[in-house]
């Protein structure tokens, strides 16, 4: 059961409402948000930790012409940031080779079988890009191999990576520059805002935003003949990607770093993106996050799941035109048939679920040796939607690994579910080699002997934290608006925009507004569009794979109800609503 409660609304004016609704005052602090600025929005990059060392490491070698080798994750955090770093690299004059790990042979992160590829190359550094704050062991082989190894990555840095507090040196001996080997890690350096240590004002950069500021502070030591000053922005595309991809905050230095991405992305300058924008029939000048959410980071991340994280890679490097449209047409048709894989396995889903009372689990859980673990997520995403019930799925990747993905209902936090699994039944020790995430969604691997324990575990973790649910979901709405009010909302929105984690787009309630039409569309008619007037003011409100009954309402022409919903262009850039329910 959902309701919504308006919030209080302390002005007139619909900017200032939704200014208000995001804690942002007036004056300064407001023209600040509305206005980001590259140069008041960017902080020091040698408050991170270890930052100086690994410049000056970055600049040994190339000073001493050593092959060094970007190794990223195979996402688009990953990819965009390992193309940036690696493109910028070769500027300085560094012979660089981009690595980017096969999801089903190699799995995630560093490997030993890549470490010994790079060290028969002669690579003596590597630089990771959204990787490496855990990868304890692999980074101890490669320095046996020789090679060096930066890390720059942005996920949580594990307790026991600091076993002894009083390792850490107090300010008087230089705390903003301790050293990585007081966190007990073997990296030459760990440059990652949420290390316990860290002095940088902001934690919320993706792995790509951490890259950009080694960027930053390579060139505040050294500018290459020729690279003019602020040329750098013009990377910022490739991070702009990466920030509102990978669902981190879209506040303080991510706000700016999204922003000037989008802008640095209208001016269509990089050969693959354009090619790939054309195809879809996106106006690179109107590119907005939504496409860059919905359209682009999609096919990023089909590359990987299907076997090809390189054609991303180099669709994103592309110089040449010719070489850019025949990318994003291998990219395309691998996005299709990434369609095809999770449609396919939707449907053996639900005919296994067939043969089941799903009253008798309140979860989904399920596995096969033969999934592929990349598209889990998002066949995971669909039977949530079909089901209604928090759904796990493993498959296997990178030999014996079971590995999985798993999404909520929107009331089961997965993370305290699978948290609470490995310690459901005494004395069975624990039933996750890894597992993280959000509450709304998570990953996780286990061991292939312990895989058929999976469900009763999950379901036992689920008995015991059944009195923590709350079956009443209260959603915000920001502002109650008319249909007259739409253009000028459009200008507010796209004033408060790149939405995203932490910036949520608007949500409107709009009153006793007339249904005058009703109709479905799209090629299995699994599209809901409704023709809406309020007082002589028209517009469209839409619904993707959505019916009638689909809301709390089911509405026909002729009657009235309260529509709650966003704000958006439709594809002529009219306003129009997307519909979120019907009351």
């Amino acid at each position: 059961m959902k309701t919504y409660r308006l919030r209080t609304q302390a002005h007139e004016e619909l900017l200032q409402d939704l200014l208000v609704a995001r804690g942002i005052g007036g004056g300064e602090e407001a023209a600040h948000f509305l206005e980001p600025s590259y140069e008041r929005d960017s902080h020091d990059p040698f408050l991170l930790p270890d930052m100086a060392k690994a410049v000056e490491r970055i600049l040994a070698a190339q000073k001493n012409a050593e092959h060094v080798a970007v190794w990223s994750d195979y996402d688009c955090d990953g990819i965009p940031g390992g193309v940036m770093l690696a493109d910028f690299l070769r500027i300085l004059g560094i012979s660089v080779r981009h690595y980017i790990p096969h999801r089903h042979k190699e799995g995630y992160g560093l490997n030993k079988e890549g470490i010994n590829e790079l060290a028969e190359q002669g690579v003596t550094l590597i630089i990771t890009i959204d990787l490496g704050t855990t990868e304890h062991e692999n980074i101890l082989y490669a320095k046996e191999k020789g090679i060096e190894v930066i890390v720059t990555d942005h996920h949580i840095v594990q307790m026991q990576d600091a076993k002894d507090a009083s390792q850490l040196p107090s300010p008087a001996e230089g705390g903003v520059g301790v050293s990585v080997q007081h966190l007990s890690h073997p990296a030459f350096a760990l440059i990652n805002p949420k290390r316990p240590d860290s002095q940088y004002p902001f934690d919320g950069l993706c792995g790509a935003g951490v890259a950009w500021k080694l960027v930053q502070a390579i060139l505040v030591k050294h500018r290459p003949e020729g690279f003019s000053e602020g040329q750098e922005k013009w990377y910022l595309d490739l991070v702009g990607i990466a920030t509102l991809c990978d669902m981190v905050p879209l506040v303080d230095e991510n706000r700016m770093l999204a922003r000037f991405g989008l802008r640095v992305m209208r001016r269509d300058r990089r050969a693959g993106l354009s090619a790939l924008l054309k195809l879809l029939r996106i106006k690179p000048e109107t590119l907005t996050e939504d496409d860059i959410g919905f359209m682009i980071g999609p096919r990023i991340n089909a590359a990987s799941r299907m076997d090809s994280p390189d054609v991303a890679a180099r669709l994103l490097a592309a110089k040449e035109d010719e070489e850019g449209a025949e990318l994003a047409r291998q990219l395309n048709k691998i996005n299709d048939e990434r369609k095809g894989v999770v449609a396919a396995t939707v449907k053996e889903i639900n005919k296994r679920l067939l043969g089941t009372d799903l009253r008798e689990s309140p979860l989904i859980v399920m596995g096969n040796p033969n999934w592929r673990p990349g598209v889990l997520g998002l066949v995971a995403s669909s039977l949530v939607d079909a089901h209604g019930k928090t759904v796990f799925l493993w498959g296997r990747e990178g030999g014996e690994v079971i590995r999985g993905s798993c999404r909520s209902d929107g009331v089961v936090n997965v993370v305290s579910l699978m948290s609470l699994a490995n310690i459901s039944l005494r004395g069975a020790g624990d039933i996750f080699e890894h597992f993280g995430g959000h509450h709304a969604s998570g990953g996780f691997s286990v061991a292939e002997e312990k895989v058929h324990e999976l469900s009763a575990r999950l379901n036992s973790a689920y008995m015991l934290a059944e009195h923590e649910r709350d079956t009443e979901q209260e959603i915000i709405i920001d502002r109650q608006s008319v249909l007259a009010e739409l253009p000028f909302a459009l200008r507010a929105l796209e004033q408060l925009a790149p939405f995203g984690v932490g910036n949520e787009r608007p949500l409107f309630i709009f009153s006793n507004v007339s249904v005058t039409n009703v109709r479905t569309f799209g090629k299995a008619n699994d599209h809901l569009e409704l023709s809406l007037e309020q007082n002589g003011a028209h517009t469209a409100g839409i619904a993707f794979f959505s019916t009638p009954a689909s809301f709390q309402k089911t509405v026909g022409a002729g009657e009235r109800a309260d529509i709650v919903g966003h704000i958006e262009r439709d594809w002529r850039g009219q306003p129009r609503i997307r519909i979120v329910d019907i009351i």
